[in-house]
């Protein structure tokens, strides 16, 4: 009897270690895939980065060691044609329409479009599967500056990348030495004054794109200036077209955080 009992401890313990080293491979795992994605897109951002700001022909020249005239002030010619750079973004992939910043902020890359809404939230900007995602447009829009709302969306990463940093719009202080946000597209290079920045549930449809008249749309934009956490000062009219960027926060389930800017002529 007593043998018995103990070869079902014995093989009750064996379980229970079996059970535990099976969770923590799985925990590896996932912490693994997790610091692999973050360095993946990491790197793969900053070569967007490079791609965008230099332009591939000068990269090519600094790769192979190629120097400037001593008597000029750079070692490579720097692109100021930003539009000419996106284009060379396209040959890397083709739903690459334009370019988003955030001056002094991580909030430096591509912006895509795809057939929906889906797609690129599980694949990076070279169409790669990736936990980050991409910065994306809507793709209900037209973009070029045609669209009354023009909406775009990134994952809010623990490692700070992708749309992590516009949580820190919550706090005033943040938005007054971040007013603009950058957008370039192949139509040309925009900037876009924020107006509001509120935290939502996905039942406010602060993504609607199309309206029926002027005074829904009037109504919508004044529904967005009285959402604000705060009064940022900035006027918005039924003449103003807007700029919405949408993440994930986590006060609630399916929270939102959202920020709305107005095209600057």
């Amino acid at each position: 009897m007593r043998n018995k009992a103990e070869r079902k401890t014995n093989i009750w313990v064996r379980l229970k270690l079996f059970v535990i080293l099976g969770i923590m491979l799985c925990c590896i795992y996932d912490i693994s895939s997790y610091l692999f994605n973050s360095y993946h897109n990491k790197k793969l951002n900053e070569d967007m980065r490079e791609l965008y700001e230099i332009g591939p022909v000068d990269i090519e020249e600094i790769e192979n060691g190629y120097k400037e005239d001593e008597n000029n002030e750079s070692e490579a010619k720097v692109k100021d044609d930003k539009l000419s750079n996106l284009k060379a973004l396209q040959e890397i992939n083709d739903d690459v329409i334009g370019w988003i910043r955030i001056t002094d902020t991580n909030i430096d890359y591509p912006v895509v479009k795809g057939v929906d809404n889906e797609y690129y939230l599980k694949h990076n900007v070279r169409k790669e599967s990736s936990q980050s995602g991409s910065i994306f447009m809507d793709y209900r829009n037209q973009g070029g500056n045609r669209d009354l709302n023009t909406i775009i969306y990134g994952h809010n990463m623990r490692d700070g990348s992708m749309f992590e940093e516009l949580t820190n719009y919550k706090k005033k202080d943040f938005f007054i030495e971040h007013p603009i946000i950058e957008l370039t597209t192949l139509d040309g290079q925009t900037q876009w004054q924020i107006f509001s920045v509120y935290i939502s549930n996905t039942n406010f449809n602060y993504i609607k794109t199309a309206f029926s008249n002027d005074e829904e749309y009037l109504d919508f934009l004044t529904e967005l200036k009285e959402k604000a956490l705060y009064d940022t000062d900035v006027d918005i009219t039924g003449e103003d077209i807007i700029l919405t960027l949408s993440t994930c926060t986590y006060e609630f389930n399916d929270a939102r955080f959202v920020i709305h800017a107005k095209l600057l002529e």
